[in-house]
């Protein structure tokens, strides 16, 4: 615990820098990407900050830190499994994609490709368990499969991290930052392939390759100086937080207030496009 309390200010930068880089990210794909290719400032917050990022790498750190410093080789069998369904899915979906007409719901994927996915696996299996059994290279028998590995555990964290985010952002601010339910594979709007992939994919380049620069760059400053800019940074953020918060929930409040004191139909249900009632009934 007491060493948790001492590194605080070392995740809270850590926080605030990939909150900065999510926040990046989504303005740069949705101005050069998705149409209608317009600056949108992404998220709840005022700021360049999208806390879901910030969050979301913290809870990686700590639930794979460790795993990501053993090898976990080829000849151990689930760990065969494992990145063999992981890569074959991997392409597999990735084709279907690409080659078939648009396919928006995971139900529907399953139903008409279920039973493909699961041939290209077993064969693939067979084919990676045969070359294991007859193969005498050293090399090919103590691969390390780690990176594949942590690229799907990685997949299944983030793609969690978003759907809870979802809910609650559309509970607590009365709030769709995203909305999936016209794209490929999504799962009640809420989480689809591209946007799990694409964080599977890039949370494995940013825990491989800039958390180790940023953690020399943190044990440069001194710990007082880390402590004041994660004040100075720390300060105005919650602040924004909380204008956001006051913002939201008075607004709704006094837009419900209008839209039920003006409707006035028995026995008849209004829908709304507030959060607080899906439908006014009298």
């Amino acid at each position: 615990m007491k060493k948790v309390l001492k590194k605080l200010p070392d995740y809270y930068l850590t926080f605030c820098v990939y909150a900065l880089i999510g926040w990046l990210y989504e303005v740069i794909w949705l101005w050069f990407v998705v149409p209608p290719y317009k600056f949108v400032n992404r998220g709840v917050l005022l700021g360049p900050f999208l806390p879901i990022y910030g969050f979301g790498i913290l809870i990686l750190l700590f639930m794979l830190d460790k795993f990501m410093k053993k090898k976990h080789k080829i000849s151990k069998p689930l760990y065969l499994v494992t990145s063999v369904f992981t890569v074959v899915t991997f392409i597999y979906v990735t084709i279907v994609e690409y080659t078939t007409p648009r396919i928006y719901h995971v139900s529907e994927f399953l139903s008409k490709y279920g039973i493909g996915l699961i041939i290209a696996n077993v064969v693939a299996l067979v084919v990676v368990y045969l070359i294991l059994k007859n193969t005498e290279s050293k090399k090919f028998k103590n691969l390390d499969l780690t990176v594949i590995l942590v690229f799907l555990l990685i997949w299944i964290i983030t793609t969690a991290i978003e759907y809870v985010s979802h809910f609650m952002t559309d509970k607590l601010f009365h709030t769709m930052l995203w909305d999936y339910s016209r794209d490929f594979l999504n799962v009640n709007k809420r989480i689809n392939w591209d946007a799990s992939r694409n964080f599977a994919i890039g949370g494995t380049i940013l825990l491989y390759t800039v958390q180790p620069q940023l953690e020399k760059a943190l044990k440069k400053i001194p710990k007082d100086r880390k402590v004041y800019i994660a004040l100075l940074i720390g300060i105005p953020m919650l602040i924004d937080l909380l204008i956001n918060v006051i913002i939201k929930y008075v607004g709704l409040l006094w837009k419900t207030k209008v839209i039920t004191s003006e409707i006035n139909i028995k026995g008849k249900c209004l829908e709304t496009d507030t959060y607080f009632f899906n439908k006014i009934c009298t």
